[in-house]
C-alpha cells in the first residue's frame, strides 16, 4: 500500500498519505483489563462450556489478571508512535495497549490538515457501537 512506486490512494486527494509521511500510532491505557477468569467466561459464551462455574482455581483465575505486566505511572492516556519495524505482537505485549475488544492503530500522515489536532489532542476518536 505504501512501498515505493506505487500509484497515490484514490481517496487522497491531498497526496498526504505517502511512505515517508506516514506515522502509526496506538492509545495507551485506552481500556480495563480484564481478570483470566473474565476472558475466559467471554471466550466460552455460547459454547456448552458456558454453563460451567469451577475452571480450577478460581480464587487464584480472579486475582490473577491480563495486564501484561505492570503499568508505571508514566503509563497514562496518550498517544505512543510505533515504529514501522516493531511486530504486532511486540506491540500488543507492551503493557500499556490494552485491547478494548479488538486492537485500534491510526495511520496519521504528517502532511494531512489532521496531522496538528492528532498531535495537539485537539480532536476526540468516534464512539464505537
Amino acid at each position: 500500500m505504501f512501498s515505493e512506486g506505487c500509484p497515490p490512494l484514490p481517496w487522497d486527494k491531498e497526496n498526504a498519505y505517502t511512505r515517508d509521511a506516514v506515522e502509526l500510532y496506538y492509545e495507551a491505557c485506552a481500556g480495563v483489563c480484564l481478570s483470566k477468569w473474565d476472558i475466559l467466561q467471554y471466550l466460552l459464551e455460547g459454547t456448552a462450556a458456558s454453563h460451567v462455574e469451577d475452571f480450577g482455581d478460581e480464587e487464584s483465575a480472579s486475582a490473577q489478571s491480563s495486564t501484561k505486566g505492570s503499568i508505571s505511572q508514566e503509563d497514562v492516556p496518550g498517544w505512543v508512535k510505533i515504529n514501522e519495524k516493531t511486530t504486532l505482537y511486540n506491540v500488543l505485549k507492551e503493557p500499556s495497549c490494552v485491547v478494548p475488544g479488538l486492537p485500534v492503530f491510526w495511520v496519521v500522515s504528517r502532511n494531512s490538515s489532521f496531522y496538528k489536532d492528532f498531535k495537539s489532542g485537539n480532536w476526540s476518536s468516534p464512539e464505537l457501537a
